[in-house]
């Protein structure tokens, strides 16, 4: 830990809260992986942005599972949002979650709620808050930025007095990757931390890269190719929703595994069937048996790190209570889905 002021001189000798850049060390910033090459917020390979299709070059922007974090001595947390690409006024999601920004107090796996940063309903591209902290002690504190909405700027504010560091490491080296549908982007967390994918980071304490793109995410072998070019701790898709059809992905399912298997032998990898009836019960069931089937021939190979996450039994009984529309999950279907994947992920990771 080091005083602000040390770290940031213009920070003396001015009254009320010191903002700084979020993007300045020793503050970590993780879930964006092409951070460095892209120099913004964007969620993928900004590089390859020609072989996107036009729904992926624009949620790219979207921020759902980036996650800043550091440690502070400071009595009061400011943040300042200077936003682009909003999704403001879907009628299935809080605006909280489409470009709130929620946050944890507390170090790796024994993190708590600690409030939400939200934007008023006049303030379209900027907006700030400041929240208590507590006393003096030094506290870790971890914000999930917004679902549905990008980031232009992203500022902190902290007491002038205060010191900052660095936060606690993640459990594992490695981060795990979630692919799929606008449910993996977040669709409908009332806000950003009560995610599927967040949730399960909160719990095992591991960096998440969330690569979930609202009906864009259609196994493409451009995204494929980025998700094989990373070095992960496991990997979980689940883009069966943007299938347009059970052909579809039929055609598509096996092929994307295969890139990424061939690049990663040993990768754990964990395919999710979606969980609820939208396209009626004997298409549902059509896409889960694409789905298991791909598993099941892997593990006809001999692959010992694959996991099939039947997507028809994760609401069980409570079905009628766990979406927002029929689709889209509210938290009670994310919890349940949590509950799903963990023992799976759990293995994955060899933590059981």
């Amino acid at each position: 830990m080091k005083e602000l002021s040390k770290i940031y001189p213009d920070s003396a000798n001015v009254e009320g809260l010191y903002y700084f850049d979020a993007s300045s060390a020793p503050v970590r910033i993780s879930g964006l992986p092409w951070r460095a090459t892209n120099g913004n917020w964007d969620r993928l390979d900004d590089r390859r942005n020609d072989e996107y299709n036009d729904g992926l070059k624009m949620l790219s922007h979207n921020t759902s599972g980036v996650q800043i974090s550091f440690k502070t001595t400071s009595e009061k947390l400011g943040v300042r949002v200077v936003g682009v690409y909003y999704h403001r006024g879907m009628p299935h999601m809080t605006a909280n979650a489409n470009m709130g920004v929620d946050g944890d107090i507390g170090e790796g796996r024994n993190k708590k709620f600690l409030n939400v940063i939200h934007a008023e309903p006049n303030e379209n591209d900027r907006y700030g808050r400041e929240i208590p902290l507590g006393g003096k002690e030094e506290k870790e504190i971890t914000l999930y930025l917004p679902l549905y909405s990008g980031i232009k700027s992203f500022e902190i504010g902290l007491d002038r007095d205060s010191s900052i560091g660095e936060p606690s490491p993640y459990d594992f080296d490695k981060p795990v990757l979630f692919y799929g549908s606008s449910i993996t982007q977040g669709a409908c967390a009332s806000r950003p931390g009560l995610s599927y994918c967040n949730i399960l980071a909160r719990k095992f304490n591991f960096e998440e890269i969330d690569l979930g793109f609202s009906g864009c995410a259609r196994g493409e072998t451009v995204i494929a190719e980025l998700i094989a070019s990373l070095d992960l701790a496991a990997f979980v898709y689940d883009y069966d929703h943007n299938a347009e059809s059970a052909e579809y992905l039929e055609k598509t399912h096996a092929p994307f595994f295969g890139i990424i298997r061939n690049a990663h032998p040993e990768l754990p990898v964990i395919m999710v069937s979606k969980a609820d009836l939208l396209y009626g019960a004997e298409q549902t069931k059509l896409r889960r048996d694409v789905i298991e089937k791909t598993y099941k021939d892997a593990v006809a190979r001999g692959d010992r790190k694959v996991w099939f996450v039947d997507g028809t039994k994760i609401y069980g009984d409570d079905a009628d209570n766990c979406t927002v529309d029929g689709a889209h999950p509210n938290d009670l279907g994310f919890r349940h889905m949590v509950e799903a994947i963990y023992p799976a992920l759990a293995e994955a990771l060899n933590e059981r």
